[in-house]
């Protein structure tokens, strides 16, 4: 497995419209969505890095396993083949691996993807590929 940076941070909170406006009004990151319960911040590192914020409630990409909690993601080049590494190191996977081409029926998002997976100190972490070609 190739990891190369972590490339996201999410989080479910209660307090969904201060967090935002957090990552927004004071640390400045561009908001590239913003929803009744779900905000994406892009991160400079590259086109594929986030800051999400969750309401309570929201569970469409951010697995309701999680509860209220801070989780991060690690960029890899194969994330099927992280998925077949982490599955035989006997590691907890929670859920399918998740396209973001299917989940938003976007063709634009294929290559995009990620899966949740808890490690051995019970925290959940993410690995996500963007193997999406590099806009022209």
């Amino acid at each position: 497995m190739n990891v190369k940076r972590i490339c996201f941070l999410g989080t479910r909170t209660k307090n969904f419209e201060a967090t935002s406006a957090l990552f927004r009004d004071v640390l400045g990151l561009r908001s590239v969505h913003t929803g009744a319960d779900w905000s994406i911040f892009q991160l400079p590192s590259a086109r594929g890095d986030f800051v999400e914020v969750y309401g309570p409630e929201n569970a469409i990409v951010f697995p309701a396993e999680v509860g209220e909690a801070v989780v991060v993601a690690f960029a890899v080049d194969d994330i099927a083949a992280a998925r077949e590494e982490l599955a035989a190191a006997k590691v907890d996977l929670i859920g399918d691996l998740v396209w973001a081409n299917e989940l938003f029926a976007d063709p634009g998002l294929e290559g995009f993807g990620w899966f949740f997976f808890r490690g051995p100190d019970e925290n959940v972490y993410v690995m996500q590929e963007d193997s999406r070609p590099e806009p022209s």
